[in-house]
């Protein structure tokens, strides 16, 4: 039986997890897309950032800059913000190894305040990658045999260190007689060596130089799948992530007689709120337990509305429409699992609505 058709688009992107830097470039990419789609700035961001400042003391100016200002603001915590949560997500009771995953929810609230918003966007991450900040387990190996050698070589080294110098009271007749014993020694060493080189290259054939890359043995290369990728490559992957954002979101707006996100709204405030575990920790997000019993509820609505959780029927829901869309990888989770709702769990790893400490503030003057 065919999956029933879902109102909330989804955005798949190549890759097996969704890492924090693309979690934070999708997530501020799509307040951005709210925030012109729900009418609260005249222009795309984006292309609000390059145009000419103008004159400085209008009052349009000055909205236009503080939103400009707040929203690069929120694009920097973002980077930090899905690290943090990475990191609370790897160190949560019920995950287990390096390369779990988890799934996020972030929602972009336009109201006065987030408690009584006008309209409401929710954003699920689907395989978050878990992992702790800081932690490189690709080149362990590498490390405690090089640790090794150096301990041996520091071991070599004392003990040449701690010999007594015996030679220091010996005369020069004794130092003479030895320097011309060495001569002599190296110059018959080299006959003998000059000898062995020209018998050796008139029974062997000429062999290729030794390459200069180390042995596999000696130094042993990481898993492919542990291979971090290039400056260049994540780049270009988040780039191309955009994209299929923008074009999943024109597609949806394409939808449902051109509706899709696109409203207008009166200008008013926008606000950010996450759900992360009690432990998570990040300067610029304060918890609000008071906002659980609402966005628990947007959350299952949002949840039934993509096919994540079966319908119930016969039960009205209230408030308005949800509105939202999933952001996946390869590895989609089958389940909300430990992440969002669990029984037994410590008090920690229980899941509560934060909000961001800053707010974007919409206007429609130019």
């Amino acid at each position: 039986m065919p999956a029933p058709p879902t109102k909330i688009p989804s955005v798949i992107i190549d890759a097996d997890l969704v890492t924090d830097s693309m979690a934070a470039r999708l997530c501020i990419s799509l307040v951005g897309h709210v925030l012109f789609l729900k009418s609260q700035v005249p222009f795309p961001v984006m292309q609000m950032a390059r145009m000419p400042g103008g004159d400085t003391a209008s009052r349009a100016t000055k909205k236009r800059q503080e939103l400009l200002n707040s929203f690069d603001t929120l694009a920097s915590h973002l980077n930090t913000t899905f690290t943090a949560l990475s990191t609370a997500f790897a160190r949560h009771s019920g995950t287990k190894g390096a390369r779990s995953s988890g799934r996020a929810y972030l929602a972009v609230v336009l109201g006065p305040t987030p408690g009584s918003a006008k309209c409401r966007v929710m954003v699920g991450l689907d395989a978050l990658e878990a992992k702790v900040w800081g932690e490189r387990d690709d080149c362990s190996g590498v490390t405690s045999e090089h640790e090794g050698e150096g301990v041996d070589n520091d071991d070599e080294k004392s003990d040449s260190e701690d010999e007594p110098d015996s030679d220091n009271d010996n005369d020069g007749e004794v130092e003479l007689n030895e320097s011309d014993d060495s001569d002599s020694s190296d110059r018959s060493g080299d006959e003998e060596t000059a000898s062995e080189a020209e018998s050796d290259e008139s029974s062997q054939a000429p062999s290729p130089p030794p390459s200069r890359t180390p042995s596999p043995s000696s130094s042993p290369s990481p898993p492919p799948h542990l291979l971090p990728q290039t400056y260049a490559q994540e780049l270009e992957a988040l780039r191309t992530a955009e994209r299929l954002l923008s074009r999943t979101l024109a597609s949806a707006c394409g939808e449902n007689d051109g509706q899709g996100m696109a409203s207008e709204m009166a200008p008013t405030q926008t606000h950010i709120v996450l759900r992360a575990p009690r432990k998570f920790m990040h300067p610029a997000w304060v918890p609000r337990q008071t906002l659980s019993s609402a966005f628990d509820a947007l959350l299952d609505q949002f949840l039934e509305e993509s096919g994540e959780h079966p319908r119930r029927d016969g039960i009205k829901k209230k408030g308005k429409k949800v509105e939202g869309v999933w952001i996946r990888s390869r590895q989609r989770l089958t389940g909300d699992s430990e992440m969002i709702s669990s029984e037994e769990i410590p008090e920690e790893d229980e899941m509560i609505w934060w909000t961001w400490d800053g707010r974007l503030v919409g206007f429609a003057d130019w």
